[in-house]
């Protein structure tokens, strides 16, 4: 996938989901949406990924400095392992906003490498993330127009769905991706990726 030059591109970077972990977060997204489907804007089961790095809207020349910068970073790296773990929401399951899978593994080496990302897209001009490194898997946001009680009541089937399966996967690759939106919501589209350890 190219990147369209001349204007400005949402992008993210972000180490992708294996297929068997895919169907584990689609099987608890079935479950969640039989109780609160119509209060939550669910991501599609293939636009589920851990971002590393969130850029939003960019200018295509920048998105293009990003995706040449990173093979030297995924290059420090060699491939390690994650597992998804858990259900959850931010901030809180009180009153959820977005609803997560959790994420487990070697998450000292996804630590460094977050941050190796943030200090190459640093360098090249774009801004810091100030908040914290927190590691999840996005399932679904709650419609703004949701009120208190609704809120909690997604909270509470949030903690009935049983987790999902535990998969585990080797993260061995780094993605830059776009988004673009359309009536139906957003959708992702690979722009370029780099092999970790592929120094």
């Amino acid at each position: 996938m190219t990147i369209p030059m001349g204007r400005r591109v949402r992008s993210f970077i972000a180490i992708p989901v294996s297929d068997a972990g895919i169907q584990a977060l689609n099987s608890a997204v079935k479950s969640l949406e039989t109780a609160i489907g119509r209060h939550v804007r669910w991501v599609r089961p293939e636009g589920i990924h851990l971002t590393l790095k969130f850029m939003g809207d960019i200018q295509s020349e920048a998105a293009e400095q990003v995706l040449e910068a990173l093979p030297s970073v995924a290059a420090e790296f060699m491939p390690f392992e994650l597992a998804i773990k858990g259900l959850g929401a931010f901030p809180n399951l009180r009153r959820p906003r977005v609803l997560w899978a959790g994420v487990n593994g070697n998450l000292e080496v996804l630590s460094s490498l977050q941050q190796a990302v943030e200090d190459s897209v640093e360098r090249l001009g774009l801004p810091k993330e100030q908040r914290h490194f927190s590691p999840h898997l996005t399932l679904g946001r709650v419609r703004r127009d949701v009120d208190d009680r609704q809120r909690r009541n997604i909270g509470e089937a949030v903690l009935s769905v049983a987790t999902p399966a535990v998969v585990r996967w080797t993260a061995d690759t780094v993605n830059l991706m776009r988004t673009e939106f359309d009536p139906e919501g957003s959708k992702h589209y690979l722009v370029g990726s780099a092999s970790l350890g592929s120094g």
